[in-house]
């Protein structure tokens, strides 16, 4: 199975605390409809915020649509460098859909990424 690796998403604004969490909301457009975990999430801004040390939820920012929760591990930059800007990363399985892959922090040389 071909997996391919996607960076698809520019941040609209983050705010990021200390080093191992998000203390602020990281606000973020998919391009495309986008699965996190079993949940579906239509193409749209959301928000992403940190509910717990390894739970993060993703919500539309109307609040009238869907959102998720999803259990994240602390995991650092491929190169051990602190990240330029704020990205979340999609993974594009073969049959065209889009997965929730990674969440890079702006500043850090750590990120989140889905289990």
């Amino acid at each position: 199975m071909k997996k391919k690796m996607f960076v698809a998403v520019a941040c609209l604004g983050a705010a990021i605390g200390c080093a191992q969490t998000m203390e602020s909301t990281v606000k973020v457009n998919l391009p495309y409809d986008t699965k996190v975990g079993k949940v579906s999430l239509p193409a749209g801004k959301y928000s992403i915020k940190e509910v717990t040390s390894s739970v993060i939820e993703i919500s539309s920012d109307d609040r009238k649509g869907v959102s998720a929760f999803a259990i994240v591990n602390t995991v650092s930059t491929p190169n051990g460098e602190r990240a330029d800007h704020t990205k979340v990363t999609l993974r594009e399985e073969e049959n065209g859909t889009y997965d929730l892959k990674s969440i890079w922090l702006e500043g850090h040389d750590l990120g989140f990424e889905l289990e």
